[in-house]
């Protein structure tokens, strides 16, 4: 499990470095070899297509490595929890929320339909409109604003945010509020089950983390004990375990309050980045374009929510 999680968070870390960075080197070198290369029957193929393909394929571990990871961590858990019904209670209620949001993330995809009736344009838009046309060459559609094309998905994303890696998928406007709902439950029951493994650790193998035995709790340092003979096999899996609990308070914690930044200004992250602000609206209109007008209640229960509008040659092209 930490091999496989530790794929991941590098796989994700190596495709952002190869699209900014060497990617446009490589595409440059592509086009001095070219020449050479598309006489006969050997082509070069384009090597930014193929390490993304390659990215791709590693990147697909990652939903299995979080499944398996949040089975875990809610397992040990409730091992660890009194027997009691609200023990119980709290138990269900975190597995609907995680579940029930990541289904419902990956039922609302943020894809723009290839065969969505937009290839064509009417010729009733005014001349401000087609002057926002955009057209994919990939899908072959005409995509409306705020939408980008994401080469993992190999889809036009509807108000792109990210591609996500430890959830399989792109970020958009039709999932971004499952994926805030997702991140927030996740990061308050792995803060939960963090304080729980910390407080049977420390006193199962009387190893306080404000004691001279502190080192014990740094993942690495544990494995280097085990290979001495200092720490138990079980210690390790314990401290694995802490070790992923921590982190991921801490990642999706910082996503929560990143994209609630990102929502109450109106933008995603790509717009952000660009420093990009498509619309102009309150901070309150825009927190409830992304969570709905019931979003307390969204909050408590993993209920659809967003719907995809119809979409047609005059309404496509226009800024959500």
């Amino acid at each position: 499990l930490a091999v496989i999680y530790a794929v991941s968070c590098r796989s994700a870390l190596l495709y952002s470095l190869l699209t900014t960075g060497v990617g446009p080197m490589l595409r440059v070198l592509q086009r001095m070899l070219r020449g050479c290369w598309n006489a006969g029957a050997y082509k070069l193929s384009p090597p930014v297509y193929v390490i993304k393909r390659i990215l791709g394929a590693v990147s697909g571990l990652a939903p299995l490595s979080t499944l398996l990871t949040i089975t875990l961590l809610i397992h040990y858990t409730y091992q660890l929890l009194p027997s009691s019904a609200f023990s119980t209670f709290l138990l269900c209620f975190f597995i609907l929320e995680l579940f029930g949001n990541w289904v419902l993330f990956f039922r609302t995809k943020s894809f723009i339909e290839k065969s969505s009736g937009n290839s064509e344009i009417s010729a009733g838009l005014s001349h401000s409109e087609y002057r926002q046309i955009r057209y994919c060459p990939h899908c072959k559609i005409y995509k409306p604003e705020r939408s980008h094309h994401c080469s993992l998905c190999d889809r036009c994303i509807h108000q792109r945010d990210h591609h996500c890696f430890f959830l399989g998928t792109c970020v958009g406007g039709y999932n971004l509020c499952y994926f805030v709902f997702f991140c927030f439950y996740a990061c308050i029951g792995c803060l939960y089950s963090a304080n729980k493994l910390y407080e049977y650790y420390s006193s199962a193998y009387l190893r306080d983390l404000w004691s001279p035995q502190f080192h014990y709790y740094f993942y690495p340092v544990t494995l280097v004990h085990w290979y001495n003979g200092k720490a138990a096999l079980e210690e390790v899996g314990w401290v694995t375990l802490l070790y992923v609990a921590t982190a991921t308070v801490l990642f999706t914690g910082f996503c929560v309050v990143q994209q609630l930044v990102y929502v109450f200004r109106g933008q995603t992250a790509y717009e952000y980045n660009k420093g990009l602000l498509m619309v102009h609206r309150s901070a309150s209109h825009n927190f409830l374009h992304v969570f709905g007008r019931y979003w307390f209640l969204y909050w408590l229960l993993p209920l659809p929510r967003c719907s995809k509008p119809a979409s047609n040659s005059s309404t496509i092209l226009k800024i959500i």
